[in-house]
């Protein structure tokens, strides 16, 4: 049991580095709810508040590498 919280806890931290070093704040939010926090994006992602997706081209398996935990 050990090992899966582990590897859960590990996942977490993985994805919290890749949305710190490659996410973006979406744009649209700031202009149509500009007080609201907006939205961290990742390339090709889809805002789930106003619809807009990221144009920046998905990330290559050399980026994901080089994500520091």
């Amino acid at each position: 049991m050990s090992d899966m919280i582990d590897m859960y806890r590990d996942f977490r931290a993985f994805k919290m580095a890749r949305r710190r070093m490659y996410g973006i704040p979406c744009p649209q939010c700031a202009v149509k709810q500009p007080r609201r926090q907006p939205t961290i994006l990742l390339p090709q992602q889809r805002c789930k508040v106003d619809g807009y997706r990221d144009p920046r081209p998905e990330l290559t398996q050399a980026q994901i590498e080089a994500i520091e935990i």
